[in-house]
């Protein structure tokens, strides 16, 4: 409403007495909004110069009338370093937000010339700071270890939190310079940069050094007034009252059901959102509402991520970038800020097996998977699917017994019968190996007693020689002799599951295993299929089929169990041959050494180490960051060996990638 409005209504609540009428004012016309700090801004602090300092030492700047309000000049850093040869007989000071970008164990150094104090806060307040690093007389640039008196000591902080820091610098003659470095998860000993600093803002006039009382200065014009509409008495003075002095504004509290003569509500939390009353007030929010904006995440659990209890619109963001809402993160209880920390969806199962069918009698060549709902067929003199010889072929049916009794354990009949060879094999166990000639006149019968709940692995293998070809499965009650319904006893992973489980825990999930002929019980992750030298594993994380390296561009899904292998980058070369030119190629990484994730952005060079022995690639190479293919000329007669590893900006490695070899003449 326009400045100066009037409005007037006439209420029958005993409370007003009657008619009332009230000014209507906007923020913008109370005085004195300019006095309040500004916005604290990511990437830059402000560093203050006092020039014509004399003093001695750092307690003598300091207790200078003018510090540290009155400083003779301005300037911003965008990390925390200061590298010019300003002047003599001066003094530096800045102030800011530290924000680690990970949880855990920090430690911090100071180098300066002259000296410098690095102070620090376990907290956002200045109250908590204290001296953690000093430079008692000189140091050279970036050297951190002159003086047992410049590291700090281990401080254990949090992602994402603010933590108040200070930078004291005195200069006398000579040189001058100061830097602060840190070291914790995932940083070697480097300069703190810009993407982790915050400005401090500029002091108040009106509450100088104390960020409470500025902030409470701020929400006196936020949530202090009322327009009428709330239908209580207005206070036309500043501060709004506060009778019983707990931080909360009368008419707030009246309106929120809270008293204004109690203080201790100030700490009450009615509404069981973990945030306090005044937490509430602070924010805006509803103290009798765990969630004021109705967006489905409590208002406590909105604060302590980040989010605003009074927009229902960040609840369908993606704080971690995962693919995951917000709110369906709280739903499923995982970290809103942690990509790795997914909800976990259920693998389903459905009836029948996965088929995978060979050429050869003993599993030699794959030709495709399906899905079959039991393992029931007389194929004759025919072929079982296209590109599968009538003769000479073999198949691997994979998936899950399902015991259908509720408790204990029960005994369970798998009865065969086939034309020529049959496995199988129940929990990882060979229960019957009948893999020569035969005929289908005869059972083949192993009973095993299983126990109830989960799904047991289950697997059928089958080869047939020549003539005719027939197998037959059926499992019977140990007790009663009747036959089971495949239907309900027999199931498997779908071919394309959007989830599926890492059975082996090697990495790959088991959808994408069987799809291409893999057992999804055994390890596969370093297998070689091809004639690249590429592993199993650096295919499925290119999303290439292992066997012919084609794009594998049907597969989307994921896993559920264990976690991928750290990715390695895929050295990818033509099949062996003899040439006086060798050319490697490749692909970034996804990892560090120590199991973080690099990006592209954050490589330096890459590094090809050879050599004529797998055991000692003694050679090196360093191509740029942009590459991703090195020709080698010239190299003596004999194979050679080749591996590709990465360095980010930071001097920290990548695994090596595996080893590859090419014979040159």
């Amino acid at each position: 409403m326009a400045n100066g409005m009037k409005l007037s209504a006439c209420l029958a609540f005993g409370l007003l007495g009657g008619c009332q009428s009230w000014s209507v004012r906007d923020i913008d016309s109370l005085p004195p909004t300019a006095s309040l700090p500004p916005t604290s801004e990511q990437g830059k602090v402000e560093l203050r110069y006092f020039d014509n300092v004399t003093a001695s030492s750092i307690d003598e700047l300091t207790a200078l009338g003018r510090f540290p309000d009155n400083p003779d000049e301005v300037s911003e850093l965008a990390r925390l370093e200061m590298l010019d040869n300003r002047a003599d007989q001066y003094g530096g000071f800045v102030r800011g937000f530290i924000v680690p970008p990970s949880s855990g164990t920090y430690r911090f150094f100071i180098s300066a010339d002259d000296e410098a104090q690095f102070i620090f806060s376990t907290t956002a307040s200045s109250a908590d700071a204290q001296v953690v690093a000093s430079v008692p007389r000189y140091s050279s640039r970036n050297q951190f270890d002159k003086y047992s008196s410049q590291a700090s000591p281990i401080f254990n902080l949090e992602a994402g939190k603010r933590y108040y820091f200070e930078v004291i610098h005195r200069e006398g003659y000579g040189g001058d310079h100061f830097s602060v470095a840190w070291e914790g998860p995932g940083i070697t000993q480097s300069i703190v940069a810009g993407d982790y600093l915050y400005s401090y803002g500029e002091s108040s006039a009106i509450y100088p050094g104390d960020e409470l009382s500025k902030e409470g200065f701020s929400l006196g014009y936020r949530v202090g007034y009322f327009d009428g509409g709330q239908g209580l008495a207005f206070n036309p003075s500043y501060p709004p009252l506060d009778d019983d002095q707990d931080g909360l504004y009368d008419n707030w509290e009246e309106f929120h059901g809270l008293s204004a003569s109690d203080s201790a509500d100030a700490t009450s939390d009615r509404d069981n959102d973990f945030l306090t009353a005044t937490d509430e007030f602070r924010f805006g929010a509803n103290p009798g509402s765990p969630d004021t904006d109705g967006d489905g995440i409590p208002d406590g659990v909105e604060f302590a991520y980040g989010l605003d209890p009074l927009n229902p619109g960040d609840a369908r963001g993606d704080l971690d970038g995962d693919g995951v809402s917000n709110l369906d993160e709280y739903n499923a209880g995982t970290d809103f800020t942690d990509a790795q920390d997914v909800p976990v969806q259920e693998a389903e199962l459905v009836p029948g097996m996965v088929g995978q069918y060979f050429s050869g009698r003993d599993l030699d060549q794959f030709f495709f998977a399906r899905l079959d709902d039991k393992v029931e067929f007389d194929w004759g003199s025919g072929s079982p699917g296209e590109g599968i010889p009538n003769d000479v072929f073999s198949v691997r049916w994979v998936g899950y017994f399902q015991p259908p009794h509720n408790e204990g354990a029960q005994s369970y009949t798998f009865r065969a019968r086939r034309d020529d060879g049959v496995r199988i094999y129940l929990g990882g166990e060979r229960i019957m190996d009948r893999w020569g000639g035969g005929s289908t006149s005869n059972y083949y019968t192993a009973s095993r007693s299983v126990e109830a709940g989960e799904p047991v692995p289950l697997i059928i293998e089958y080869s047939e020689g020549y003539g005719g070809a027939r197998i037959f499965l059926e499992i019977q009650d140990g007790e009663t002799g009747r036959r089971l319904p495949e239907s309900s006893v027999l199931l498997t992973t779908a071919l394309d599951a959007p989830v599926s489980e890492d059975s082996s825990g090697d990495g790959i999930p088991d959808s994408w295993a069987l799809r291409f002929g893999l057992n999804p019980y055994e390890q596969n992750s370093t297998k070689v299929l091809n004639s690249s030298n590429v592993t199993v594993q650096q295919a499925y994380n290119e999303q290439l089929d292992p066997r012919t390296l084609e794009p594998d561009d049907e597969w989307s899904g994921g896993t559920v169990g264990s976690s991928p292998a750290p990715e390695q980058p895929p050295v990818e070369q033509a099949p062996p041959t003899s040439t006086t030119t060798v050319t490697l190629s490749w692909t970034a990484p996804g990892t560090r050494l120590d199991g973080s994730s690099i990006s592209l952005s954050e490589i330096d060079a890459y590094e090809i180490l050879y050599g004529q022995s797998e055991t000692d690639l003694t050679e090196r190479v360093e191509v740029g960051p942009a590459e991703t293919e090195y020709s080698f000329e010239g190299l003596e007669s004999g194979t050679w060996y080749f591996a590709v590893r990465v360095r980010d900006n930071s001097g920290l490695w990548s695994p090596n990638s595996e080893i590859v070899s090419r014979d040159v003449q």
